[in-house]
């Protein structure tokens, strides 16, 4: 074949230009994967821009070959570093401090505890709190997983009587009620739907049972409420519970310790995490949301231990004798400190009112004082 007077040979329907350049460029790639693409010596020693990389402008001299092969150069992927995931630790709940408890007196006086599940972490709370109080010792009576309106219920009250009698017991702290968000069911087989007025008529009386059996052994009772718990439903119904004891222990004059708002946050919801006794964000409950975790409890302690200060004092060391028709009360004679007999304010008292003066006109003879030009207290009228 002659074509302008220049004989061309064809091999395969391709000039053989082209096939020399095509086996040029071939000879080419095979040395660059051979090396490594590492560049010859002599060459720069400035980066070899690589297929798929994204450094400069993205030139290769070898694009044109690539993309007739079918490999296309303008598909970059980015390689990114891979960091090692870091692991996250759980957080820790405070562990239990070891509790070493002084010995007791002979003649201590016994602060018992009785309850469900939250008794048991208020009591753990009260052995840390009197710990190093020799004339106090905490004890328990609790009832796993029971309450007023399980097969027990009936029988706690006298379960209790019969663990206070001939004993020493200063003072009974209660606290019951949250396996009692229930139907439960009569010894007479009647079966009484929870939250309906025969429901709230018999648990009030199981409530009721229980004051009464502290007061025919004599003993002080102090009753604390049901914490707010996690979950909007099981929230309103321990405050439908909580509401009744609460009804029931203050219509008897004993001591009742709202401890609700105590766990609640400042909107009025509920949280995990509050101040402790030290005033430091801790975690209060534990994760089901109706336990304690350590601080919990101490704090939850800390206002049942002021309830019960009222009966055995600050310390407990100076537990009130003699009282026998009413054991709930409030002494005002001197019971923490030395024992007096006198009242603050008595006829020995300081600091009377002088006659002649602002304070004794003022205090004993009513007289207002004069008013003051300038003062708040001037209502004269000022001259025109």
């Amino acid at each position: 074949m002659k074509r302008a007077g220049l004989p061309v040979l064809s091999l395969i329907g391709v000039p053989m230009r082209r096939a020399a350049l095509c086996a040029v460029l071939l000879l080419c790639a095979a040395s660059l994967v051979a090396t490594g693409g590492t560049p010859a010596l002599g060459q720069s020693n400035g980066p070899i821009v690589k297929p798929g990389d994204t450094r400069g402008t993205g030139f290769h001299p070898l694009s044109p070959l690539l993309r007739l092969f079918g490999v296309d150069n303008n598909r970059r992927t980015r390689l990114r570093e891979q960091r090692p995931k870091q692991r996250i630790q759980p957080r820790r709940e405070p562990v239990k401090p070891v509790i070493v408890e002084v010995p007791k007196d002979a003649d201590a006086r016994v602060v018992l505890v009785v309850g469900g599940d939250l008794a048991k972490d208020l009591g753990e709370g009260l052995e840390a709190t009197y710990s190093e109080v020799p004339s106090v010792r905490v004890d328990t009576l609790l009832f796993a997983d029971e309450g007023l309106t399980t097969e027990m219920g009936g029988e706690i009250a006298d379960r209790m009587q019969g663990v206070v009698q001939g004993r020493r017991v200063g003072a009974i702290v209660v606290l019951i009620g949250s396996a009692d968000t229930r139907d439960f069911t009569l010894a007479g087989g009647a079966e009484l739907q929870f939250r309906t007025e025969a429901w709230a008529d018999a648990y009030g009386r199981r409530v009721e049972a229980l004051l009464a059996a502290a007061r025919r052994q004599r003993t002080p009772l102090v009753w604390v409420g049901l914490p707010p718990p996690k979950g909007r439903e099981r929230r309103a119904n321990f405050r439908y519970v909580t509401t009744l004891i609460k009804d029931r222990v203050e219509a008897a004059n004993a001591i009742y310790v709202d401890v609700w708002d105590v766990f609640l946050d400042e909107e009025g919801g509920y949280t995990s995490f509050g101040p402790d006794v030290e005033g430091r964000r801790r975690r209060l409950r534990d994760n089901a949301g109706v336990g304690f975790t350590w601080p919990g409890k101490s704090k939850l302690a800390f206002f049942a231990e002021k309830a019960i200060a009222r009966v055995l004092g600050s310390s407990g060391a100076f537990a009130f004798e003699g009282v026998e028709d009413d054991p709930n009360f409030v002494v005002l004679t001197g019971r923490i400190g030395s024992p007096e007999t006198e009242l603050a304010g008595a006829e020995d008292a300081r600091n009377a009112p002088i006659a002649d003066t602002p304070q004794y006109r003022l205090i004993v003879q009513g007289v207002m004082l004069p008013p003051a030009s300038g003062r708040v207290d001037d209502f004269r009228l000022s001259a025109p």
